[in-house]
């Protein structure tokens, strides 16, 4: 290669990498923005006085869920995944309205390691081990004996079990959240049917609705990459099943395959309902990955400071099960006429307007009592890079012969991949179709908290039972559920949403 030669290749690849780098620093000052149109529907920042007085106010009266809770009706109760953040807290919901402990059953791989059920009535709720992704563990699991006083009443089923993995994308990793999300599915379905359920409502995400973001659209130009923000409802529902490429990631595609599921199960005698939370579920410190997650880690990373997203308390969302529960059991008809939510997706999430992650993060600083929350604020655009390297790798290394040569990302790292971006982008979510009477197609579902509300009363119960300490360590239970997921399949398991 001669001189002249040599300097034209040169430049040719200078000027390759000064256009990208002038691409990527275009996009990060765009991922550092919020659109106007997402501004409109979120104007208001939180202050810390109007945090401050929210959490004195939530601390001198917490929030109360037993008034709004759905009458106690003479049934059985089996819920999956109930050891989560959300199926625990149905279970709770419950006891609050008077069912015996004997009358519910959870089904998970791994027992209640709550505080708040670790005493009381939900100490003697009945737990039962089980892997979903086994058609007979299943149905074992669901024709265990039940106490004689219970055991002739009709059967509700709340599945809540799911594995939540948002960073993968490809179809070359799609069979674990297959196994879980849809064949795991397919055997609770199966095994409710047998054991003579007559209702069964499944916890599923508003992130079936949500479209992918095209970080790197042919316009370097344009203003916001495409589906930057979009509105979030359960329109999708209506219309054909879209292609794998057309969800965020494989979580998503699952979901929505499971749903089709339960609803083409819906029938007479075998009343379905869907609930879509929307969007991150809080309000278990001990294993949710919204306010616990940062709870627990007391200093964390993020680069989503300017994202605005609904968020969801795991009360509103066992809320939304009860009430479709009884809203499917209406009887208008001898029993004969099928409700018009039935077999259909809901989503619901808190009262308000969605928060920025801003005001989240401020909401935590202003008001955790254990060594001061730290944010450390990172470069969007440069992550997202990052990420395209991390899945390269992650791809790679399930390719034959290229397994025994390239690293498979581990621990967080192995979460840093361009799914994430797609889920963390600004979703604005509506639960009216939620909100509307059941004679009108709806659930009569009513948030009764705000999400500062929500956020305050789980900062306040951290507070409280953390009273005192000096350090914050990891909470064994995450270990446990971490290597589970990580198991899954070998050992009994069903997550918990």
């Amino acid at each position: 290669m001669d001189a002249i030669t040599k300097q034209t290749v040169l430049g040719v690849i200078g000027t390759i990498l000064a256009i990208g780098v002038a691409w990527v620093w275009k996009l990060n000052n765009t991922l550092k923005q919020t659109p106007p149109e997402v501004l409109a529907v979120s104007p208001h920042r939180w202050t810390e006085q109007e945090i401050r007085d929210t959490y004195e106010r939530i601390k001198a009266k917490p929030i109360d869920w037993t008034s709004h809770l759905p009458l106690k009706l003479d049934r059985r109760y089996i819920v999956t995944g109930g050891s989560g953040g959300v199926g625990g807290t149905m279970v709770l919901q419950l006891l609050a309205r008077d069912q015996p402990p004997e009358s519910i059953r959870i089904i998970d791989f791994r027992k209640p390691e709550r505080s708040d059920m670790a005493t009381g009535p939900a100490a003697r709720v009945d737990f039962t081990q089980a892997d979903i992704t086994s058609p007979s563990a299943t149905a074992a699991a669901f024709n265990k004996p039940w106490p004689a006083s219970v055991a002739n009443l009709p059967l509700t089923v709340f599945h809540t079990a799911a594995i939540i993995v948002t960073s993968e994308r490809s179809l070359r990793t799609y069979e674990r959240v297959k196994r879980v999300n849809i064949d795991g599915v397919r055997n609770v379905l199966d095994a409710s049917k047998q054991a003579g359920a007559s209702v069964f409502v499944s916890t599923s995400s508003a992130s079936v609705a949500y479209r992918p973001v095209q970080y790197w659209g042919k316009n370097p130009f344009r203003r916001w990459p495409k589906n930057y923000w979009q509105v979030i409802d359960d329109s999708d529902f209506d219309r054909p099943l879209r292609p794998h490429a057309e969800f965020f990631g494989n979580y998503a595609h699952a979901k929505a395959v499971g749903e089709r599921l339960i609803s083409e199960a819906n029938g007479p005698g075998f009343r379905t309902g869907i609930v879509r939370p929307a969007n991150g579920i809080y309000g278990s410190s001990n294993g949710d990955q919204v306010v616990g997650l940062c709870l627990r880690a007391g200093t964390f990373p993020s680069w989503m400071r300017n994202v605005v997203q609904n968020f969801v308390t795991a009360g509103h969302v066992s809320l939304a099960h009860l009430l479709f529960e009884a809203a499917l059991l209406r009887d208008d008809d001898g029993g004969e006429k099928m409700p018009k939510c039935a077999g259909r997706p809901f989503t619901v999430t808190d009262a308000g307007p969605p928060p920025m992650f801003d005001d989240f993060y401020k909401l935590l600083k202003t008001t955790v009592e254990t060594p001061p929350i730290k944010v450390v604020y990172l470069q969007p655009a440069v992550m997202l890079v990052l990420a395209h390297i991390v899945e390269f790798f992650d791809l790679a290394s399930r390719l034959p012969v290229l397994e025994w040569i390239v690293p498979r990302p581990k621990g967080d790292l192995a979460i840093l991949q361009p799914a994430v971006f797609s889920a963390g982008t600004h979703y604005l979510a509506t639960d009216a179709a939620a909100q509307r009477s059941v004679d009108e197609g709806g659930i009569g579902y009513r948030p009764i908290h705000n999400t500062m509300e929500g956020m305050c009363q789980q900062v306040l119960d951290w507070n409280v039972e953390h009273q005192g300490l000096k350090t914050r360590s990891e909470q064994h239970s995450g270990e446990t559920l971490v290597k589970g997921v990580n198991h899954m399949g070998t050992m009994p398991a069903a997550v918990g949403a």
